[in-house]
């Protein structure tokens, strides 16, 4: 915590340079420097689409993601009126981005022109919590389409997207996307890399984060509150039948077993000792308390 608090004049000093590039129209502008995204074919240097007005739909989501994450972080720290202003501006520019919507997809468009579409945006948008319920559920419709026609991420922006649909409850849906990471061992990797072919940067670290999914996303094991004084376990096991798993935690570890067929699910939790939370499956909730739980047979449909 310590450090996180003696990080925040920095955070308010790059926000405040970026709400700085906003134009009247409260969207923003970038004109200067290396805007890299995602290291996606077709997009110049990783730079994504920018309309004929010098905006980008992802940047200006990016920026209402990241004001939201801040205003967060000033709450919890005690600075009510950075926070204020962090969630009124995040609020604002979500309102700015509407030019982007496009009603006859139910999508945003990467530009204001409505030439392109992609994951990015969308996940950007659905991370931003300042959608509605039903505008969320008609990105969400598309977004899991098979055939959505949009331009997909790629390895490092993967994980906004797995994010998206960790917070959609479609976690399963990174199994798919995961299959990338586990052909990389037939192809002679022994590291992630940074992006698709061609590519000679074949140790790079943000081609790892499926890591972090792995226990946050599919085993769902995540901070319910700040400091990660409580947990929720929100686990989308996929095909897995079996894991053993454990996660750092400031006061000890977390660790779970859980067992899978195709009826139930059964298993064990253990929390540190002052811990507690909930496990979240197949439509049940489980409170968790400090130390070891023993997981009844859950209907796992």
């Amino acid at each position: 915590a310590g450090l996180a608090r003696s990080l925040l004049p920095g955070q308010r000093a790059i926000l405040d340079y970026f709400l700085g590039c906003l134009g009247p129209d409260n969207r923003l502008r970038l004109d200067r420097g290396w805007c890299f995204a995602d290291w996606v074919p077709g997009w110049r240097w990783g730079n994504p689409p920018v309309g004929k007005d010098g905006c980008s739909a992802l940047f200006q989501w990016h920026l209402v993601v990241a004001l939201q994450m801040a205003g967060k972080l000033e709450q919890y720290f005690g600075e009510p009126e950075f926070a204020s202003r962090n969630f009124r501006r995040a609020g604002e520019l979500a309102l700015a981005a509407e030019p982007y919507w496009n009603q006859e997809r139910g999508l945003y468009a990467d530009t204001i022109g409505h030439e392109s579409f992609s994951e990015h945006v969308q996940a950007m948008a659905i991370l931003s919590g300042q959608l509605s319920r039903m505008r969320c559920e008609r990105i969400a419709a598309s977004l899991l389409a098979p055939a959505g026609n949009l331009t997909r991420t790629t390895i490092s922006f993967s994980h906004y997207l797995f994010e998206a649909f960790q917070s959609l409850g479609a976690a399963g849906e990174i199994w798919e996307r995961l299959s990338y990471w586990f052909d990389l061992e037939k192809y002679g990797f022994l590291t992630t890399p940074e992006g698709p072919e061609p590519s000679r940067s074949d140790c790079h670290g943000w081609g790892a984060h499926p890591h972090y999914h792995l226990h946050a996303s599919i085993l769902g094991i995540r901070p319910a509150s700040p400091g990660f004084r409580s947990v929720r376990i929100q686990p989308f096991l996929g095909p897995l039948r079996g894991v053993d798993a454990s996660v750092p935690h400031p006061d000890g570890e977390i660790s779970v077993r859980f067992r899978c067929d195709d009826n139930s699910l059964t298993g064990e939790i253990g929390l540190p000792p002052a811990i507690g939370g909930e496990l979240i499956f197949g439509g049940v909730t489980i409170a968790l308390h400090g130390g070891l739980n023993r997981i009844p047979n859950i209907n796992c449909h």
